[in-house]
């Protein structure tokens, strides 16, 4: 019943094994199991498959799945069954969906940190008027419904499916999932934005900007406040080899934080299938599937983002590290000068558009005073602004090299007291470094390299 990119369990019953640390919940030590594993679903004839589980702040949790037994009286159905912190069963098991003709399955659940929790799923019955749907049903912490089942997507011809869902702290939340041909070309990735009421926040929206070929298999995280990030597989070759993996922040508002980044740095073969969670500060990881990365067939890696890049250097040429902030959502930059543990002055220094990002702090002009490198994310090219303290004395592009090429340091590679760029190659593993004077590219050179598991440090 899925559209052909996602993959399905072959378990016939559901079992879970508890190992969280929460308040309220028997204590053992960091990453032991709680007790033994146990059934989650109480009514066994036939498949019970696709588990998906959400957690609240006190460790109470609730799992919700898909029958394909026909428990519901017409094919497959959504259940879920709620737990506490000790995990002890809270009532029976219980339908979600209470329209049940056809096919309902492939739930997405997320919880608050009251315990109130919405879940969705994909209708392969019509309901929606048109093939395929989104439908979501929301619960108070006691796994009380509130209100009736929500349809989600507003846009019905063909085929809307695979939804996923992310909740904050107060119970707001957001639904994303694949819809075909909606954006011209295949499948592409659209959300909508709810309060904790149920009350669609605007409408629907496409969340990737590159609709090229078909966009699938998604993942979305939310922060404590309502930030979200959704990542996705590319299938149409968009990191230039195969499948790739991509992602699009947004604030609360829903407005788009910056352009959709490549996620995946090795590109050769496919990346794939992404699973992404954000902290309550709105950083976040994604981890992905990779094919033969790892020299065996397929491997998972991961790549952590921060929603406010820190880098240390001395801007003011008193001899202390001092600290460079910028917000990746607005694009601020912020240095504070530091003399050890004391914050003497800070200020904002500019505000770059959102696809620049700091690349590395170096000493590109002979003055002994930190200046800053910046990278176009989109585009590859790089920046150097050369510093007085607080102030930005001159600014000028260095070049660029395509955006698979990342900045690996900025340091004195030749010894004449000015910074160089070491650039390495994210999927071949090539490094390159630029001999710089000031603004000025004097030479290149390739050093060689290795396989790109190894980092440098």
């Amino acid at each position: 019943m899925l559209h052909g990119h996602k993959r399905s369990s072959l378990a016939v019953a559901l079992l879970a094994t508890t190992m969280l640390t929460q308040p309220g919940m028997p204590q053992a030590a960091p990453g032991d199991a709680l007790g033994g594993e146990f059934q989650v679903n109480s009514f066994t004839t036939g498949n019970q498959l696709l588990p998906t589980v959400a957690l609240d702040a006190d460790g109470d949790f609730v799992v919700a799945w898909t029958d394909y037994s026909g428990q519901d009286g017409s094919l497959y159905g959504v259940f879920a069954q709620r737990f506490s912190a000790a995990g002890v069963a809270q009532g029976p098991e219980f339908q979600v969906n209470s329209f049940t003709t056809g096919f309902q399955g492939d739930p997405a659940v997320a919880m608050d940190a009251d315990g109130d929790f919405i879940v969705a799923w994909t209708d392969y019955g019509g309901q929606d008027g048109s093939s395929y749907g989104v439908f979501a049903q929301r619960y108070d912490a006691a796994g009380v419904t509130q209100g009736p089942e929500l349809q989600v997507n507003s846009f019905t011809t063909g085929n809307q499916d695979g939804p996923t869902v992310a909740m904050d702290a107060d119970g707001d939340f957001v639904v994303a999932w694949t819809s075909f041909g909606q954006d011209g070309s295949s499948w592409g990735i659209f959300a909508q934005r709810y309060d904790a009421e149920g009350v669609a926040q605007g409408p629907e929206f496409q969340v990737n900007g590159f609709t090229t070929g078909d966009q699938s298999e998604l993942a979305v995280a939310m922060d404590a406040d309502g930030d979200f990030v959704v990542a996705w597989t590319d299938f149409s070759g968009q990191d230039g080899s195969s499948y790739g993996v991509f992602a699009q922040r947004f604030d609360a508002g829903g407005v788009p934080q910056g352009p959709e980044v490549q996620v995946n740095s090795f590109t050769t073969g496919e990346q794939l299938l992404p699973a992404v969670a954000m902290d309550a500060d709105g950083d976040y990881v994604v981890a992905w599937e990779s094919w033969n990365q790892d020299g065996s067939s397929y491997g998972v890696f991961a790549q952590r983002f921060d929603g406010a890049e820190r880098v240390a250097g001395d801007f003011d040429g008193d001899g202390n590290a001092d600290v460079l902030w910028h917000n990746t959502s607005t694009g601020t930059a912020v240095v504070w000068l530091m003399e050890g543990a004391t914050k003497l002055a800070a200020q904002s220094i500019g505000a770059p558009p959102v696809a620049w990002q700091v690349a590395g702090i170096g000493e590109f002009n002979g003055d002994n005073k930190a200046d800053i490198l910046w990278r176009n994310t989109t585009t590859g090219t790089a920046l150097v602004w050369q510093m007085d303290g607080f102030t930005k004395v001159a600014a000028a592009g260095v070049g660029g090299a395509p955006p698979v090429w990342v900045v690996e340091k900025v340091q004195d590679s030749d010894g004449d007291g000015l910074s160089d760029i070491f650039w390495r190659n994210g999927s071949t593993g090539a490094t390159l470094v630029w001999r710089m004077r000031g603004f000025t590219k004097v030479a290149t050179g390739g050093t060689g390299g290795v396989n790109a598991v190894w980092e440098v440090q």
